[in-house]
């Protein structure tokens, strides 16, 4: 009401604060003479907030709007079954961890049991999961791969987040065992889709698999706990580089949207903490990095650490903020795979060129795995993969 004052009687011009008292003037003086102006104007009122609902949240633009089509069908699954099992992709990230919670926020208004799948490399998301572990409203909802495999039937439903590929998938049994298979992923289609799933949901124009489960959780009008939300909003962040990129309207939206749930930007944003040794591996691939062709940046990311991967990722998050870089693409190996992720300012897409080795992801951000080869033998299909990209799109 402050704000609303100030702006009245100091932004407006003069004739607008003729206007505006002219206005009240006459609504004081037929309140007097003729209640009925009152009513009029109530009822005036009341249709305009209608019509104003209606263009916000019907009469929208609906690019990144979620089809009714799809949020009736994974309710309506839920429903059907009396157990849900929510899944991600092999070696957990904050999206596919965070997408799991929020259905799991679902699951939990509709009155169905639900799991999480929990792999056995969740080194990643360990202090978001900390979080929900040591919460009591959350036990026996974290199931490992085997318990899941063991205890699952015809009589449960899978719902596989942020991915559809057959190779990342953390159980195929688990999906062979269900009764049905729902997948829902932002990532373009890769070469090697999941076989077995009944209904495939890929809504490449959301951020993040986190954006669309927020998308779905707001369209049920179900809001997810404070733990879920921050979860939800950690997934967006990384997959947005800190809404740095892919980050339009319904993004921030979003965001505020989980912020209203209660989740807190700030308790989020030190999830991404690292330590010292991946820290190091990191800085040191930056350093070793060299300039390719068209601003496109190699590196190679040496650690014995087990979760090498994630310093692979991150040094190619910040080769992007050196100047003449258009995308980086960096290598890792560990335990006899060789690792690559791959990032772009949007002016190269990193998709197309790793979906020609074999991998794939999004315009701005993909990946790639090899198994029993050298990283010698990995960087020259990149290289020969870039060259290719570079002369089709010239």
């Amino acid at each position: 009401m402050k704000c609303t004052f100030k702006y009245l009687f100091g932004e407006l011009k003069i004739a607008g604060r003729i206007f505006i008292f002219v206005m009240a003037l006459f609504i004081i003086i037929s309140s007097v003479f003729m209640p009925s102006i009152i009513i009029f104007a109530l009822i005036s009122a009341l249709f305009a907030a209608a019509a104003a609902f209606l263009i916000l949240n019907v009469l929208s633009s609906k690019k990144y709007s979620v089809e009714p089509e799809m949020t009736k069908e994974i309710v309506k699954s839920i429903k059907h079954f009396k157990c849900v099992y929510l899944m991600g992709h092999k070696r957990a990230d904050f999206d596919s961890f965070g997408a799991c919670a929020g259905l799991y926020a679902l699951c939990r208004a509709l009155g169905k049991e639900s799991h999480i799948i929990m792999g056995a490399d969740i080194f990643a998301v360990k202090d978001i999961y900390d979080k929900f572990a040591v919460n009591k409203e959350y036990d026996g909802v974290f199931v490992t791969t085997a318990q899941a495999e063991k205890n699952i039937n015809s009589q449960c439903l899978v719902i596989l987040c942020d991915t559809h590929a057959a190779s990342l998938v953390e159980s195929s049994v688990v999906i062979e065992k269900s009764g049905k298979t729902i997948v829902l992923d932002h990532h373009k289609e890769s070469g090697c889709p999941l076989e077995g799933a009944e209904k495939v949901f890929i809504k490449t124009y959301f951020s993040s698999s986190c954006e669309l489960v927020s998308a779905i959780l707001c369209s049920c009008m179900v809001n997810p706990s404070p733990l879920e939300a921050e979860a939800l909003l950690a997934g967006m962040m990384v997959d947005t580089r800190n809404f740095g990129m892919n980050s339009g309207e319904h993004v921030f939206s979003t965001a505020a949207y989980l912020c209203r749930c209660g989740a807190d930007s700030v308790a989020a944003r030190m999830l991404f903490k690292s330590t010292m040794a991946l820290e190091r591996a990191k800085a040191n691939a930056v350093e070793s990095s060299k300039m390719y062709k068209k601003g496109v940046i190699f590196s190679l990311c040496e650690s014995n650490h087990k979760n090498v991967y994630l310093a692979c990722a991150r040094a190619a998050d910040e080769l992007l903020d050196i100047k003449g870089v258009e995308a980086s693409v960096v290598m890792c190996r560990y335990a006899g795979t060789v690792y690559v992720s791959a990032r772009s300012n949007g002016r190269i897409d990193v998709e197309v060129i790793l979906k020609k080795v074999g991998g794939g992801g999004h315009i701005t951000m993909a990946g790639a795995q090899f198994e029993n080869k050298d990283i010698q033998t990995v960087e020259a299909l990149l290289k020969k993969a870039v060259d290719e990209y570079l002369t089709e799109v010239n």
